[in-house]
């Protein structure tokens, strides 16, 4: 065995020979090919279903729709993602080379792939077992963004680098730059350069200097830890980094940026805009612009964005118009005790049914009024449990500021037993409570309107700015005596009656109906019609729809606009049947604009992600419903309620305004719709359920202060002017009394206006001429009557009647 061993470790080592080496060569070369075969065979595999480059051609990512009011203040976004796609050519130099230094420097040397990146990810990848490093050119970052899932695999990572060449093959480098500014994400759901530059710096992408842009840039590889909203510190630093790099590679890749840029911005001012308001200011226009926009363009489309919405509110006079409706009604809420402290149970006795099971509770529902009974109260949350017919209800405070504001902790604003109203603003899951909402004040409604263009300049719905219930224009409510003016209208037009016409105020009874005035006890007899619009006479409404027929007046209504239901019957002319707030205050701009009708405007414009125009469907085409002579003929009439009628608290607009209050049964509803030569406004007050508005609240009262200051808020500093009197108008001097022409000489004798072929043909009689009926009544004793003196509890005298 040794002598073996010995022998064989002595034999001399043979030489590799040539052969050997062949051997060796032909064997790795086999394995080459097999292995080259398996990657192509892998890569067939892997690539069998990929999507097309092809697509990328026609990018149209989800973009913001923009709703704004006609000067382009912004109301509004409507966005699935916030993107708003610019062209490469808007996109400034700074910008591109900010994020090409922060990304990716070669981006226009290599074709797609960085070749030494790819090989120290996969390499560390196999090592790992997973996707652990990233060498993602812009190009592949285009290709995981758009074309593939996020998912970190292998098999994705060789679809990206497959379809990166096809990329490069099918687009060119500009337009694969286009597509990763607009996709790549700034945070804070701010998509594309052009959102994130608005964001972050309150202007368009091509106004960002390189400070802001190296700032911008840096974003995208973090967008929540390098948020400068969020760690302002950290986002500088990737900051310095991008100018570093920048700075390095200037003289081979950006030799026309000059170094002196990149050190000035490195000590440049970075100034973070606040973030927008939270609150919105037009939810009521901006919710019926978008529903617009979708009944126009179809749900596909307008998920998919890209629009801009140029309505035809003023935001400045919304914000008015809001501001005097809130402070209105905290005023009213002061005024009756609307609000915490609630009255409490007289002698502390809780009411019956607080608290008690309901042996079926109630079915909660949004939008109803409630009664609602407090169980207990928690200041540790500042909450009041309820009780609504069985069913469990919770009250935070924190949401009732209107009616809390000397911000009482919950055991001091109510006690159990105690009542109020509420509704339901979401309901109870499993068991929990519902969110109840505290209705102890009234609502109210507000429309102002351009009658040369019918553009709607303001409209609130509501205290509240919310996307909720809109009184203005889904509302129905009684108008009361604002609808008389539809009446009298019709009265001129027919030449059946002028503001002359004397009109009998008495005691009548039409079937089983006895209309009444406001005073009760007082009836004017025969009275002018000027002067019976400006007292707001039932009595005197009542007979001239009798003598039109209400069937006329329904007719001429919906000529005017109104397309509620209207009860064609003698009490429609005391606004027995309900309207739409918006409908009746563009009613009363038919007779502002000369008698001529038109639909409102709330969207002016549309135009789609290109800027082109979306047309608008066809709207209502406008009708003359009256002449401009016998419109100015009701617009005198009704000047004369803000002269010296019920509307007198208008005068402190300071500049000529027609209009009519309006009070409906028990002060349910206060209006008053009137108008300048340049604006119309609308104003409705009440409950929701329908309650009274309380004791001496009245159309004058209630809605006239806001009516005042919203159109003071429109007129602004424009100068006062007189309505224009149209051809086919004429003056003659009457008695005041009887409504006939004027006797030579006669000291009391007024101006009144008339339509041409309507003036009076019978002069009054002079003192000196008795009439003998009138001498034979007043030696019978028949003198005029006094009226009693009004009781001090009653409304002003001059409001108006309740309707029936």
């Amino acid at each position: 065995m040794n002598r073996k061993k010995a022998s064989k470790a002595s034999r001399p080592r043979k030489k590799n020979s040539p052969v050997r080496w062949l051997r060796w060569l032909g064997a790795l070369a086999v394995l080459g090919v097999i292995g080259a075969l398996v990657g192509v065979a892998m890569l067939a595999f892997v690539a069998r279903d990929l999507p097309t480059v092809e697509e990328l051609k026609r990018y149209r990512p989800p973009e913001t729709t923009r709703i704004v009011d006609r000067n382009g203040a912004l109301l509004g976004e409507v966005f699935a993602e916030r993107r708003t796609v610019v062209p490469i050519e808007r996109i400034p130099r700074v910008m591109i080379l900010s994020v090409l230094a922060a990304e990716d420097a070669d981006f226009y040397q290599h074709q797609g792939l960085d070749y030494p990146g790819i090989v120290r990810a996969v390499l560390r990848d196999v090592v790992e077992g997973r996707a652990a490093q990233g060498a993602s050119t812009i190009t592949q970052q285009v290709v995981k963004l758009l074309l593939l899932s996020p998912e970190r695999t292998l098999s994705r990572k060789i679809k990206e680098l497959v379809l990166a060449r096809r990329l490069e093959q099918t687009l060119t480098k500009d337009e694969i730059l286009f597509l990763y500014l607009n996709q790549i994400n700034f945070g804070h759901g701010r998509y594309g350069v052009e959102e994130a530059s608005r964001f972050y710096f309150d202007k368009h992408v091509e106004a960002l200097t390189l400070a802001e842009a190296s700032l911008l840039a840096g974003i995208p590889q973090s967008p929540t830890q390098l948020s400068p909203r969020r760690n302002l510190d950290a986002a500088k630093r990737r900051q310095k980094l991008i100018l570093g790099q920048l700075a390095a590679k200037r003289a081979t890749h950006w030799p026309d940026l000059r170094a002196e840029e990149i050190e000035a911005a490195k000590d440049g001012k970075i100034e973070i805009v606040p973030l927008p308001e939270s609150e919105e200011t037009a939810p009521e226009i901006f919710m019926l612009a978008r529903k617009m926009l979708r009944d126009i363009v179809g749900e596909e489309a307008f998920r998919r964005g890209g629009y801009t919405v140029k309505t035809s509110v003023d935001l400045r006079l919304q914000a008015a118009a809001r501001a005097s409706v809130v402070r209105n009604l905290v005023d009213l809420d002061a005024r009756h005790g609307y609000r915490f402290p609630l009255s409490h149970p007289k002698g502390g006795k809780t009411s019956a049914s607080a608290g008690k099971p309901s042996p079926k509770p109630v079915d909660l529902k949004l939008g109803p009024t409630y009664t609602a009974h407090v169980v207990s109260a928690d200041d540790a949350t500042n909450t009041l449990t309820l009780d609504i017919e069985g069913a469990k209800a919770a009250l935070a405070l924190k949401d009732a500021v209107r009616f809390n504001p000397k911000e009482l902790k919950a055991s001091e604003a109510a006690k159990p037993g105690d009542t109020l109203r509420v509704s339901i603003a979401a309901l109870g899951e499993n068991g929990d409570a519902a969110v109840a909402h505290a209705e102890l004040g009234p609502e109210a409604a507000a429309v102002v309107i351009d009658p040369r263009t019918r553009d709607v300049l303001a409209l609130v719905g509501g205290y509240e700015a919310t996307t909720g219930f809109n009184r203005a224009v889904q509302a129905t409510r009684q108008p009361g005596s604002t609808f008389k003016p539809i009446v009298y209208a019709l009265g001129i037009k027919s030449r059946r009656f002028t503001p002359a016409t004397t009109v009998l105020d008495a005691p009548a009874v039409y079937d089983q109906w006895q209309p009444k005035n406001f005073e009760t006890w007082n009836h004017a007899g025969a009275i002018r019609l000027r002067d019976a619009v400006a007292q707001s006479i039932n009595l005197v409404a009542v007979r001239v729809i009798e003598e039109l027929s209400p069937v006329a007046v329904v007719d001429f209504a919906k000529k005017l606009g109104i397309t509620t239901p209207l009860d064609p019957s003698l009490p429609l002319a005391l606004g027995a049947s309900d309207v739409h707030p918006v409908e009746l205050t563009n009613a009363y701009a038919t007779f502002a604009a000369g008698g001529r009708w038109a639909p409102v405007r709330l969207v002016l414009e549309i135009r789609d992600r290109n800027g082109q125009v979306v047309k608008l469907p066809a709207s209502e085409p406008p009708r003359v419903v009256m002449s401009e002579a016998e419109a100015y003929v009701v617009t005198s009439i009704l000047e004369s309620v803000v002269k010296g009628g019920t509307g007198a608290a208008a005068q402190k607009l300071g500049r000529p305004a027609a209009g009519k209050t309006g009070t409906s049964n028990q002060a349910r509803d206060a209006w008053f719709m009137g108008y300048t030569p340049n604006v119309v406004a609308g104003v409705w007050v009440g409950f929701d359920d329908r309650r009274s508005l309380g004791r001496r609240e009245s159309g004058g009262r209630a809605a006239v202060p806001i009516w005042t200051e919203v159109v003071a808020a429109a007129e602004d500093k424009a100068p006062a002017l007189a309505f224009p009197v149209p051809s086919g108008v004429v003056t003659a001097r009457i008695d005041p009394k009887s409504g006939l022409l004027a006797y030579d000489g006669m000291p009391d004798a007024i101006d009144e206006v008339f339509l041409e072929g309507t003036v009076p043909t019978e002069t009054a009689r002079s003192p000196d001429r008795v009439d003998a009926r009138t001498f034979l009544m007043e030696q019978l004793g028949g003198g005029a009557r006094t009226a009693p003196p009004a009781p001090a509890n009653e409304p002003d005298p001059h409001d108006d009647e309740p309707t029936p």
